[in-house]
């Protein structure tokens, strides 16, 4: 990832070897039109040429020991914050940033230069623990760049240089990668350089010396010479995050339990409340991954509703089939077209089944596209029904041709 870059900006090609481009700005997100078909194939993902960075034994196992490390201190610390009965963080020790939902992110008291910001985020949301990991979970470059996507609006490129570990039938969820990416900052590039991000992510679930079920995810800013800071003179600086979760989820809860630590320095001397946003930002991210999970759901679920419907064989006339449509029920609730014959349907198309819904009876969801996030009506059925898939992160990301 070396080499000359005047002004700027470096991203991965698919063999991961930096190459010159400017930063691309962040098209707008499609919309699906209502009488959208998909593709009645799944699609595969293309073949990976990863590992990108190799790396020796030695470098592989310090990389795991840091992991294992790092995630079995904040376990112990999220084990004795339990035992304490969850208090209210120390207000001379932690200052609160922000509250959304259930998630409170608090910031370390501290000496007003210091250029990191280490923050801890504890409350709840509600999923399941597999969705929590499942959203966040990417395999390749493809995986990634569409969760990414998903993620983090300003998301610009990405790639997964290394899998050390992957999922096992005990434990389909473990990851241990080096993945990189670049993210847009706030204000014009000119003035405002854009940051790039090398990390060491782990994901999986363990159990305690309780006995009890656990997730984490981990993601550690890392150093390897094979994926270096770039040029002085590019409009990017490399940043270090910090940040590792701990999920809890009781048997027969719909409730996720969180505790979370980071730490983040943007470089470049960056704003303090430039900073203070991207912590928390990092940690509502979690939040994010819940939707993220359900995105994927919905996106599976919608592949399989056209593979079905490409076995069909017969089809009515085309015009016969819009006629009829017009005057269907809601496939939910029954309620019929208000004035159907007069002003367009009051239904609308189903973005994963098909079937017309409601007012009532449809919400506006995101589906996983290959060019970014994709936005649908979709009714309470398909909603119900996703939340009931089977699914393993070991298998192809759900993704709309």
């Amino acid at each position: 990832m070396a080499g000359s870059h005047a002004r700027r900006a470096t991203t991965l090609p698919d063999d991961g070897t930096p190459m010159d481009s400017r930063p691309k700005t962040v098209d707008r997100r499609p919309t699906v039109p209502e009488d959208h078909d998909y593709d009645s194939k799944v699609p595969q993902p293309k073949k990976s040429t990863t590992p990108k960075l190799y790396l020796k034994e030695g470098e592989a196992q310090a990389f795991r020991h840091l992991a294992h490390s790092i995630v079995s201190r904040t376990l112990a610390h999220e084990c004795e914050f339990r035992q304490l009965g969850c208090p209210e963080p120390n207000s001379k020790e932690w200052k609160l940033l922000k509250r959304q939902g259930d998630l409170s992110v608090y910031k370390q008291r501290g000496s007003s230069d210091s250029k990191t910001y280490t923050v801890k985020c504890v409350g709840s949301l509600e999923g399941t623990l597999e969705d929590i990991l499942y959203g966040t979970h990417s395999k390749n470059r493809e995986e990634m760049h569409a969760t990414a996507a998903y993620l983090h609006s300003s998301h610009m490129d990405c790639a997964v240089l290394n899998v050390l570990d992957s999922g096992t039938d005990e434990d389909p969820y473990r990851q241990l990668a080096l993945k990189w990416f670049i993210a847009e900052t706030i204000g014009d590039a000119r003035l405002v350089k854009h940051r790039d991000w090398f990390n060491i992510e782990s994901t999986g679930m363990g159990t305690d010396a309780w006995g009890r079920r656990y997730g984490y995810f981990l993601a550690k800013f890392a150093d390897h010479p094979g994926c270096p800071p770039m040029p002085e003179n590019s409009d990017v600086i490399r940043g270090k995050m910090a940040m590792c979760c701990i999920y809890r989820q009781e048997a027969g809860s719909k409730i996720v339990d969180v505790y979370a630590k980071g730490s983040i320095d943007l470089g470049g001397g960056m704003p303090a409340f430039i900073t203070s946003s991207a912590s928390c930002s990092m940690m509502f991210n979690m939040a994010v991954s819940m939707e993220s999970a359900e995105a994927k759901r919905l996106t599976k679920l919608a592949l399989q509703h056209a593979q079905r419907e490409a076995k069909k064989t017969e089809r009515k006339d085309e015009a016969d089939y819009e006629n009829e449509i017009e005057t269907e029920p809601c496939h939910v609730c029954g309620k019929k077209p208000a004035m159907s014959k007069l002003v367009r349907s009051s239904h609308r198309k189903c973005g994963v089944c098909k079937e017309r819904a409601c007012s009532k009876c449809n919400i506006k969801r995101k589906l996983f596209g290959r060019a970014g996030p994709v936005t649908v009506s979709c009714c309470k059925v398909c909603i119900l029904e996703s939340k009931r898939l089977s699914i393993d992160p070991r298998e192809p990301c759900p993704i709309l041709p």
